[in-house]
């Protein structure tokens, strides 16, 4: 089932504030280029967009924010405030800077419906995403209607584009009915971070925190003075494993008499949001004066387990790549460590993204491949793959962290399996914070209601209820579940 990001009251807060390494500043900026549009059919899936409602530059600037009718003409798109997506359309804006994270809303989508019907009366309807290269997307809304706002999560604090899809359902409208309407796009705080130019390129780590020193193995001493600057791992990698002046940052060994505290770790940043692709998602540089790729593990095992978060506090433990062809001791212990240099997969991150890269020094202690002066893993540097265009298709759960102590009590989550099906389904309802009715409906393409049914739930809880549909013909169906005003609707299959 997915989250929702509920209509937020819209507020614009006025501070300036540090996250992470970035800088934001509460100041409204809109799009400037439009990068897609691809329009869809109206409503009965065989016309298309009117020509004055199928202009993309009215998506673009600052929104007039009106749902007035300012006397539409066939074929003048100066006579309207908005872009016409049709049904299951889309468009693609892009920002000058980079917008960011703040206080309350950082993100507005403003559409227009003339004399601002309820959307109980006028599901207009919109997923939204965000990127920062235009490549890799994540989902920051889903079904929302008409006007709303987001807050950007964690897994994207930042970014550059915004794409808007259509997901208002063709049944509850007229056939020549043509989607949502984007007046425009509004991000309430500017993000000072540097964009790259190559988007191809790698995403070097930008930061590092929770840099816990280790010893070495002889004795609870520190590595070298100059084994100990975390800021060697950030940054390109040195590129060589030649013996010179140290261009790395040495972990040390966990020391067995503060079993409180795991030493031998460091918590690297990137500015850029790793995501999941086809094949490895990051490259590790470790040092080992005189190493080569043919050189076995247990050489010289030096290992280290690696964790990934999209918040800086709730890890997960990732898996080496297959292609970095790990030995079975490097694996002892869990399958997230690499042997000296490797890749890794992030592919079982929640949400297949990936901001904050936690490595801890696991190598070996006992080995006596180790002098009494070896100070565990060293870092060099760490890259997240760039833009993989060919892969990349906005795969990503929807995130919602919308934390506003005043939503609606009346937001309730609808799931519905299986989907396509051939009998039944299995409504799902995960209930608002307070008790009421759910009126459950199932239209047809025609818009006539072929099953209704109430079904009462008690606040904060899960409910769940089967609906018949064998005796239905083949075709496409909506389903609507409504409560006070608040409405969730999604797509149904019946084979």
């Amino acid at each position: 089932m997915k989250t929702l990001t509920h209509y937020l009251p819209i507020a614009l807060a006025t501070a300036c504030l540090t996250l992470g390494a970035s800088e934001t500043i509460a100041q409204p900026i809109y799009p400037q280029t439009v990068v897609d549009y691809s329009p869809g059919p109206t409503a009965d899936f065989l016309g298309s967009i009117p020509d004055q409602r199928d202009d993309e530059t009215n998506a673009i600037g600052v929104p007039s924010d009106s749902d007035i009718d300012l006397g539409e003409q066939n074929g003048n798109s100066t006579t309207v405030n908005f872009t016409s997506l049709g049904f299951g359309g889309s468009i693609t804006l892009k920002f000058d800077q980079p917008f960011g994270r703040g206080e309350g809303i950082d993100l507005e989508i403003i559409e227009t419906s003339y004399n601002t019907p309820s959307c109980a009366s006028w599901q207009e309807l919109a997923d939204v995403y965000i990127s920062q290269d235009g490549c890799s997307w994540i989902q920051v809304a889903d079904n929302q209607c008409q006007n709303f706002g987001v807050e950007l999560p964690d897994a994207m604090p930042w970014a550059l584009f915004v794409r808007i899809v259509d997901a208002s359902p063709a049944s509850a409208f007229s056939p020549n009915a043509d989607g949502y309407d984007v007046d425009g796009v509004r991000a309430n705080y500017i993000s000072n971070v540097a964009v790259l130019t190559d988007l191809t390129g790698p995403r070097w780590a930008t930061g590092f925190s929770n840099f816990i020193q280790g010893s070495i193995k002889g004795n609870n001493n520190l590595p070298a003075l100059n084994r100990r600057d975390p800021n060697k791992a950030v940054g390109p990698s040195s590129g060589s494993d030649a013996a010179q002046s140290p261009l790395f940052v040495s972990l040390g060994f966990d020391r067995a008499s503060t079993a409180d505290i795991t030493e031998g770790q460091i918590t690297l940043e990137f500015t850029y949001t790793i995501v999941d692709r086809t094949g490895a998602d990051i490259q590790v540089f470790e040092t080992t004066f005189g190493d080569n790729t043919t050189r076995p593990c247990d050489n010289y095992p030096e290992i280290a387990e690696f964790w990934g978060s999209n918040d800086g506090v709730n890890f997960t433990l990732l898996a080496a790549d297959p292609s970095s062809n790990e030995p079975s001791d490097a694996a002892l212990g869990g399958p997230g460590r690499l042997c000296r240099d490797g890749k890794l997969d992030i592919s079982g991150m929640p949400g297949g993204s990936l901001r904050f890269l936690r490595i801890i020094d696991k190598s070996i202690r006992t080995s006596n491949r180790f002098p009494g002066s070896a100070d565990g893993y060293d870092v060099d540097a760490v890259f997240g793959f760039g833009c993989d265009a060919a892969n990349n298709g906005g795969k990503y759960a929807l995130v919602d962290q919308n934390n506003y102590p005043d939503e609606d009590p009346s937001v309730f989550m609808m799931g519905m399996f299986p989907n396509p099906t051939n009998d039944v389904i299995n409504l799902n309802i995960e209930t608002s914070t307070i008790d009421q009715t759910y009126f459950v409906r199932l239209f047809d393409i025609t818009g006539r209601v072929v099953h209704q049914e109430n079904v009462f739930g008690a606040a904060n809880n899960s409910i769940n209820t089967v609906i018949s549909v064998a005796h239905l013909p083949a075709g496409v169906y909506t389903l609507s579940v409504d409560a006070n005003g608040y409405k969730q609707v999604d797509k149904l299959i019946k084979n």
